[in-house]
C-alpha cells in the first residue's frame, strides 16, 4: 500500500529489493487476450507505454501484443492460471516463475473470482480458442476454456496469503 503519492506525477514505489519499480497510480484495467482483439491490446499497451502507465493483462495471460506495446504490465493470475498452468489446469510454479521474470512485468494481481459471474466461473467457447490463444493460455486449440469459479491453489484467507508469498 502506498504511503505517500506525489501529486506532481502520481507515481508510487511497488515491489521489494531488486524488483522495486516506480508505477503510475493511473493504469489500464484488465483486457484479456481472447476477449479483446490483438490490435486493441497492442493499441492499449502502446498507449500505456506513451503515458507511463501500466496495462493489466486480464485473466487471459500475457500475449505478444501486451509485450509489443512496450508498456509496463500487471499480470493478472486468475482461477484458470492462464499462462502459468499445468496441462490439468493447476497452478504451475515453473511456468509462473519463467513469465514473471520478464522485464515488463511490474506487478502480479491475484483475481479471486469472476466479477460478473461470482460462483459460476466463465467460459471462452472452443470456437474462439485459436492456436495463439491456446499457446498463451496453455490450453487445447478448439476446446472450451473454463475459468473455474474459485482457485485450486488455495481456499482459505490464510492459504491465499501463503499463495501470494509463494508468488
Amino acid at each position: 500500500q502506498p504511503l505517500k503519492v506525489e501529486a506532481s506525477d502520481f507515481r508510487v514505489q511497488v515491489g521489494e529489493g531488486e524488483r522495486t519499480h516506480s508505477m503510475s497510480v493511473l493504469n489500464i484495467s484488465g483486457t484479456a487476450f481472447g476477449s479483446v482483439s490483438p490490435p486493441a491490446i497492442l493499441a492499449l499497451n502502446t498507449g500505456a507505454h506513451i503515458a507511463g502507465w501500466s496495462h493489466n493483462t486480464g485473466e487471459g495471460g500475457i500475449s505478444s501484443p501486451h509485450i509489443s506495446g512496450g508498456g509496463d504490465i500487471i499480470w493478472q493470475v486468475a482461477s484458470g492460471y492462464f499462462g502459468c498452468r499445468s496441462k490439468d489446469g493447476q497452478f504451475n510454479h515453473e511456468n509462473f516463475r519463467t513469465k514473471a521474470a520478464a522485464e515488463q512485468i511490474r506487478m502480479i494481481e491475484i483475481k479471486l473470482s469472476q466479477g460478473a459471474k461470482p460462483g459460476h466461473g466463465g467460459m471462452l467457447m472452443g470456437a474462439k480458442v485459436s492456436p495463439e490463444i491456446a499457446r498463451i493460455r496453455g490450453i487445447e486449440v478448439g476446446q472450451d476454456c473454463i475459468s473455474p469459479p474459485s482457485h485450486s491453489a488455495f481456499s482459505t484467507p490464510r492459504e491465499l496469503l501463503e499463495f501470494a508469498q509463494q508468488l
